[in-house]
């Protein structure tokens, strides 16, 4: 078995990063530390340009809740069909109704705007009132990936539950697992989970040099950076696991 390692990335030198030291696929955002939001279009044309690895983009126009009014709906729909419009780019998307159930109308409208490139149901899934029964309405849908902590903040609580995603997901859905991956828990989730994909990120905090200091920033601030060591402990976990 080889389990598949995606890295979340917000900038040229995570994404270059991990391509080099072996990761399957990055996704690319912006605003990590809200969850991430859609990143601009710059960015995604050097990276595909530039590395040779499936590219995913995070399609969200805000963080917090995955529910979105009219006019937000338009502009994601209107950011899938530019994204899409580069070939190799896969798309990941969320969005849940008022009540924490998925918002199939919009759902429906983003697998449309798609037009056949991989489309990934993201960590919406773990707001929802029933993370189990939504992938059923997933698979439904033809998605083709899910990317989900189990409901909870972190694999490691919704490992239970990422096993019975799992199953119900057999032979219809891709699952990928998120939330808190490391080193020193990535193999024991895969085998306690039965999924074969981990996603997570890779930074680190950075000293701002006093004279690169960030207008609005004080001297002496951090800033983000690529955290090699993580991605290559989770790699290096799964080798000698023999699960790459």
């Amino acid at each position: 078995m080889k389990v598949r390692v995606e890295v979340c990335v917000t900038s040229i030198e995570e994404a270059t990063a991990a391509e080099r030291l072996g990761v399957d696929t990055v996704e690319v955002c912006s605003w990590l530390s809200c969850g991430g939001v859609t990143p601009g279009p710059g960015i995604v044309r050097v990276l595909g340009e530039r590395i040779h690895i499936p590219l995913r983009v995070l399609i969200r126009c805000h963080g917090g809740a995955f529910n979105y009014t009219g006019p937000e709906s338009e502009g994601m729909l209107a950011d899938i069909g530019h994204f899409v419009a580069r070939p190799g780019s896969g798309v990941v998307f969320g969005a849940l109704d008022g009540l924490g159930g998925l918002d199939l109308v919009l759902v429906r409208s983003a697998l449309a705007a798609s037009a056949g490139q991989e489309f990934t149901f993201h960590r919406a899934i773990d707001q929802s009132r029933d993370p189990l029964g939504m992938i059923e309405q997933l698979a439904d849908l033809g998605i083709a990936r899910v990317l989900t902590s189990g409901g909870e903040t972190h694999a490691a609580s919704g490992a239970a539950k990422l096993r019975a995603m799992r199953k119900a997901a057999e032979g219809r859905i891709h699952l990928a697992m998120a939330g808190g991956i490391n080193a020193s828990n990535v193999v024991e989730l895969i085998g306690s989970t039965g999924i074969e994909e981990v996603h997570f990120s890779a930074q680190r905090a950075s000293s701002v040099p006093p004279h690169r200091t960030a207008m609005g920033s004080a001297p002496g601030s951090f800033a983000v950076a690529c955290d090699t060591e993580k991605i290559e402990g989770v790699l290096n976990a799964l080798v000698k696991a023999g699960l790459r």
